[in-house]
């Protein structure tokens, strides 16, 4: 990710999932280095996944920024916000993140309406 905003989405999800499953891992009856070898590929795998899954809601806001804009809609913030709402809740109901994930990544997309705004004005 090239933006700070994403970034720091990504190091939020990261850091809420890593400290159930270093528990798990922590209370597992293995050696000190399996077990620091298993919280590394965890948080390795955590990044990976809240990757995909910030560039895959973006991807699917940027159909819907264009759909409206098709259609001859303007793209205004409460429009944009509107949009995020959807996308998010789609997630939801797909059982593609949980709530607590889909409410941090719906706050993160909904704050990069600036980064957004300047897209659109180019």
């Amino acid at each position: 990710m090239s933006n700070n905003s994403a970034e720091s989405f990504i190091k939020g999800f990261v850091l809420g999932i890593v400290g159930g499953g270093i528990a798990g891992i922590l209370l597992a009856p293995k050696s000190g280095a399996e077990t620091r070898e298993d919280i590394k590929k965890l948080a390795i795998d955590l990044k990976e996944k809240a990757t995909d899954l910030y560039a895959e809601a973006r991807k699917e806001i940027d159909k819907k920024i264009a759909q409206v804009k098709k259609a001859g809609g303007k793209i205004n913030e409460d429009t944009y916000k509107s949009l995020v709402s959807e996308v998010v809740e789609e997630f939801k109901q797909d059982a593609e993140v949980t709530s607590s994930v889909a409410k941090k990544l719906g706050e993160q997309l909904k704050a990069d309406w600036s980064m957004i705004k300047k897209e659109l004005s180019l």
